[in-house]
């Protein structure tokens, strides 16, 4: 597999422009980008150390340390790349920045020391939250964000069937995930979480660490799994059966197929992401498992495992062409079963295209000799 590919220098300098928006939506007389999944958004490097600033009626600045300025310079075509100022120094270089500021945009996922420190420095400015101006611009995929989400779907039902052959009898799953990690590497450059792998009863914990529990015949596999593609995420949720399923374990399987299956068909533009949630989860409740439903439907999906909007109740984010979210109804029944269908869908025009596509139904499979 090839390092990670960034996208065209055009996605860079368009998102860049956003900025501006950004600025005057708010009165901003500047704004500052921390984090680091941020700062690759708008500038397409990667770092673990570097600040884009933009001010009003100024071109945005990156500054980064010693470490990566070289290659900043060469690699980031969306702004300028200076040199970032030494941590002694950050209180006077702010101070002499932001001389003239009253209104600053920052991330609120800033700490709170360094928060703080900003506000220690210029205490006269009033702080924005555009965190949620980002999370905006991020939810809703460019033609080529949306190739490279395909793309990683794609690897990712890959990755899944490449598994599924090579798991036998008496693995555990801590030997699954670890065999999930390798196969990530191979597939895509890494993993989009820590695979979540659920054998027999664990499956009823909905993140249930893989532990030394033992794959072996009539027993349950729950698999979350995603792999990173060229930066871009993907995610996805299978529950199999080993040997011979029981009826409930079935019949559940089938209600939250069948619960997946309706969110989906009402996905569209100009839907409420609360609605689709609704969809869903109402179908369980009338099968009479709503209680053993307690997560949101779904989350947004892109460079980031969990990003806005997501289909939860309370989100009133109307669904517009171009945002790409999970879909994943469970029912958990504690010390008995858990099962767990989650497939990705990019809302269109019309509608929404599934871009994940390995098998849903996989019961009654017999297990390779270990």
């Amino acid at each position: 597999m090839h390092p990670a590919k960034k996208l065209p220098s055009s996605e860079f300098a368009a998102r860049t422009g956003r900025l501006n928006g950004i600025l005057r939506r708010h009165r901003l007389d500047a704004l500052i980008i921390h984090s680091e999944v941020n700062r690759y958004y708008f500038t397409g490097f990667t770092s673990s150390s570097g600040v884009i600033l933009a001010e009003r009626g100024e071109e945005p600045l990156f500054f980064t340390d010693f470490r990566y300025l070289t290659a900043a310079r060469k690699e980031v075509c969306s702004m300028p790349a200076k040199m970032l100022w030494r941590a002694a120094e950050q209180r006077q270089v702010i101070a002499a920045l932001g001389c003239s500021w009253k209104r600053v945009g920052y991330e609120g996922s800033l700490s709170a020391a360094r928060f703080l420190e900003l506000q220690t420095t210029l205490p006269d400015v009033e702080w924005i939250d555009i965190s949620g101006d980002v999370a905006r611009l991020r939810a809703v995929k460019s033609i080529a964000e949306q190739r490279a989400m395909r793309a990683a779907c794609a690897a990712n039902d890959q990755l899944f069937a490449a598994v599924v052959e090579k798991l036998h009898a008496d693995m555990s799953e801590w030997e699954i995930s670890t065999l999930i990690r390798h196969q990530c590497s191979v597939f895509g450059q890494e993993p989009s979480f820590d695979p979540v792998v659920c054998v027999g009863r664990n499956a009823a914990e909905c993140h249930h660490y893989p532990g030394l529990t033992r794959l072996r015949n009539n027993r349950a596999l729950l698999l979350d799994i995603g792999v990173k593609l060229d930066r871009y995420c993907s995610d996805m949720t299978r529950t199999l059966f080993y040997g011979t399923a029981g009826n409930e374990f079935k019949m559940i399987h089938q209600i939250v197929l069948d619960a997946n299956r309706k969110a989906v068909e009402r996905i569209k533009p100009g839907v409420s992401c609360e609605h689709i949630d609704k969809t869903a989860r109402d179908y369980i409740e009338r099968a009479g498992y709503g209680k053993y439903f307690g997560h949101g439907l779904g989350h947004g999906l892109g460079l980031d495992v969990h990003e806005q909007p997501g289909f939860t109740p309370g989100d009133k984010t109307v669904l517009v062409p171009g945002m790409i979210l999970t879909v994943e109804p469970g029912i958990y029944l504690p010390n008995r079963c858990g099962v767990r269908i989650e497939e990705v869908v990019l809302i269109t025009s019309d509608g929404c295209e599934l871009l994940s596509s390995a098998p849903t139904c996989q019961l009654n499979n017999i297990l390779r000799a270990g």
